[in-house]
């Protein structure tokens, strides 16, 4: 492992230099009509800090391109499925759990948080339904906010395995039995799944965050837990030792509460990891401004990971360096949106300063880079849906979104901001 983390670094500092080897000219012409530590700050943040990161996942990526495999358990497990006004999607989500082909007992224990809706009924509807080794319960949680509900389902496992499923996710038919394989037979404390968008044609905004989910995030995942530092077990998928949850502390009442969890998992060496074979699908967001609020979430969420704890206090060299690219993430971000946008906007006006060539090689080489995870998720065998305006849309516009939400996330933690769970 130490010697493929090593190597996919060396390739990258490989594409670091030769690219700093052209950015020299580039900032020699560009500082004729910019500031020289503008144009360095812009060049670093938009080429030269992106390429490095992008080439030594796609290397790594490509050198773990096996699927492993595990020996077959059936051993008891209990997935906690939290629920928070749900009725309108939850009788799928229960119904996509008791067709699992998972030949060990499931108990499914959904906790409703509060919710003022149809969600119980529906619940209590599902449980008819449960065959002889599956179970349905239903627990209330009159605490609003999805960690408190999610610390009284973990109050009610009793075995030494448990999942999360959101109550907007349906699982594919063998993905408890390829989480529970993986989690069983490995030394992990917590694996997290592979999510595809399931209301993939929506909207243009869901269009976008299909391949956002089908190539950014499973690329980035696969890049982290192939050095068993994958940064964020999701709530919406993944799996879990209970002993080690409960002696972390269950999750914190944070917009993050996954993120903060996993990162205190790290932080005591344990092994966080990635089943890519075992897929959920999720519902996103299918507006701009639910896109937007989510992606801004997400931002407090990192931040919150990052403070409870910083990089030069995890576990290991891989979760170190991998959290201390999350804490980089902030400057490309601001790179993006005060060093690309303002280039192209120059550029289109005929002043070549900031994007030009070497602007649309980049752009070639991110499609070299999700190339090889399209094909990655292909070779899975496993449905997800094709769309080129989609891809295009996430592709020129997608990146806008994220990073001008992201950066209002960061100033909302900086300043203490609240948010509400929904």
């Amino acid at each position: 492992m130490k010697g493929k983390f090593l190597l996919s670094l060396g390739f990258g500092a490989l594409w670091l230099a030769v690219s700093v080897y052209f950015s020299v000219f580039w900032a020699q012409e560009a500082s004729c009509a910019l500031p020289q530590w503008y144009v360095w700050w812009a060049i670093i943040g938009i080429a030269l800090l992106p390429g490095f990161l992008m080439s030594a996942m796609f290397f790594s990526n490509l050198i773990h391109w096996r699927l492993r495999s595990y020996p077959d358990t059936d051993r008891e497990t209990t997935i906690l499925m939290c629920a928070h006004n749900e009725e309108a999607a939850i009788s799928q989500a229960i119904r996509a759990v008791l067709e699992q082909d998972y030949q060990g007992m499931i108990r499914l224990l959904v906790i409703d948080n509060a919710s003022e809706d149809g969600t119980r009924e529906e619940v209590l509807n599902m449980q008819r339904l449960a065959g002889e080794k599956r179970k349905v319960e239903y627990l209330y949680c009159p605490q609003l906010g999805k960690a408190n509900a999610l610390n009284c389902g973990l109050a009610q496992v009793h075995t030494p395995f448990f999942l999360t499923v959101d109550a907007d996710t349906c699982l594919e038919k063998q993905a408890v039995r390829r989480m529970m394989n993986h989690i069983t037979a490995a030394s992990s404390v917590c694996v997290a799944g592979n999510l595809f968008v399931r209301n993939a044609r929506a909207s243009l905004a869901t269009r976008m965050e299909n391949y956002d989910y089908l190539l950014s995030i499973a690329a980035v995942k696969r890049f982290q837990g192939s050095y068993h530092s994958t940064l964020v077990a999701q709530g919406a998928f993944s799996a879990y030792r209970t002993e080690v949850v409960r002696e972390t502390g269950g999750w914190q009442n944070v917009l993050g509460e996954d993120i903060v969890l996993t990162y205190a998992l790290l932080q005591q060496g344990l092994v966080s990891s990635y089943e890519p074979a075992a897929v959920g699908y999720t519902e996103v967001p299918q507006t701009c401004n639910g896109l937007y609020n989510q992606r801004k979430r997400w931002a407090i969420g990192m931040l919150e990971g990052l403070s409870s704890v910083p990089p030069w206090r995890q576990g290991s060299a891989y979760s170190r360096y991998f959290t201390w690219v999350n804490l980089w993430v902030i400057y490309l971000d601001l790179a993006f949106l005060f060093g690309l946008l303002p280039g192209v906007l120059l550029a289109l006006c005929g002043y070549y300063y900031l994007a030009g060539c070497l602007t649309l090689f980049t752009l070639a080489v991110s499609v070299v880079l999700f190339l090889s995870t399209y094909l990655y998720q292909k070779k899975l065998k496993i449905p997800f849906q094709k769309d080129l305006l989609g891809f295009l849309l996430f592709l020129f516009l997608f990146q806008a979104v994220q990073s001008t939400a992201a950066l209002q996330g960061y100033l909302t933690w900086l300043v203490h901001g609240k948010e509400e769970w929904g």
